[in-house]
């Protein structure tokens, strides 16, 4: 049951981003998370009646810290999706949220054995091969290149400016999981449900100061809504993969979800990905193994 749940957290986290991405194309990134927030906050919350615990003062105080962290994570990402390829940001993004727990692990005094070190340097690694880009296609009958994707520069690289958003986007996320795991163990989901509810209220003067509070279409409302049932759903079925088996399985499993975001990527959007890119996949992904292993 373990592998199952964690099999769909990957999937929905991978969803998720793909259509929280396409909706920041849009609007901007604060205006989508006005709406898939709240969503997804009210569908975790329920979830209390089956998942609860005590609640400490610890764990109020790690859960604030993780709906900060969050917040910014997926601000940052969305905001980095919607300029730049997916089949970039996404595996960037995945590989640094693997490597800040086990560095924040080695700062407590905890010991990585060497794989877990090998993998921090290979995650280092695919983050550079991630970042260049497939060439653009010649237009047809005129051997000019196409407009470059959004966010790469005329060096064939992905601009600075969205793989720096991706990186940071990762460190949020992994600060985010160290704050769950930091949190008493038998709290239940309570970890959950506060971070994300300090990142539904925190995200709404940020919108207004940010001057990213527009009027979403009724098309954009609905991605947003289901980027937010989307993410509440990994959310719900990671802490039950976590549960019923191995920690270490159910991370490794639900780590690679960019798989589903490059995918729909390129199936809708017409991304490509270069041999480079798709080594770096490659090492991106053997690195969240062994980190996670």
């Amino acid at each position: 049951m373990g592998v199952l749940f964690a099999l769909i957290a990957a999937t929905a986290y991978g969803i998720s981003d793909f259509v929280g991405g396409f909706a920041s194309r849009r609007v901007p990134a604060l205006t989508v998370l006005l709406v898939s927030y709240p969503i997804g906050g009210a569908l975790m919350a329920v979830l209390l009646l089956w998942y609860r615990g005590p609640l400490s003062a610890a764990t109020v105080a790690w859960s604030v810290g993780g709906g900060v962290a969050g917040l910014t994570g997926v601000a940052l990402m969305y905001s980095a999706l919607a300029i730049a390829p997916m089949n970039v940001v996404s595996p960037v993004t995945a590989v640094m949220s693997a490597v800040v727990p086990v560095l924040f692990g080695v700062g407590r005094g905890e010991r990585p054995h060497g794989l877990a070190w090998l993998g921090i340097a290979l995650g280092l690694v695919a983050v550079v091969l991630i970042s260049r880009q497939a060439p653009a296609r010649p237009e047809p009958g005129t051997g000019e290149t196409a407009a470059a994707a959004p966010g790469a520069g005329r060096t064939g690289t992905v601009g600075w400016r969205p793989l720096t958003m991706a990186v940071l986007a990762g460190v949020g996320f992994g600060m985010y999981f160290v704050c769950l795991a930091s949190a008493d163990t038998d709290s239940g989901i309570w970890p959950v449900v506060l971070s994300r509810a300090v990142s539904a209220v925190l995200v709404v003067p940020l919108a207004i100061l940010g001057r990213q509070l527009v009027r979403p279409s009724r098309m954009v409302s609905g991605l947003a809504a289901l980027a937010g049932v989307l993410d509440a759903t990994a959310n719900w079925t990671f802490v039950l993969a976590s549960r019923h088996g191995l920690l270490s399985l159910s991370g490794v499993i639900t780590a690679l979800y960019p798989a589903g975001t490059v995918l729909l990527a390129m199936g809708f959007l017409g991304e490509r990905s270069s041999r480079t890119q798709r080594m770096g996949f490659g090492v991106a992904t053997f690195s969240v193994v062994l980190l996670t292993r």
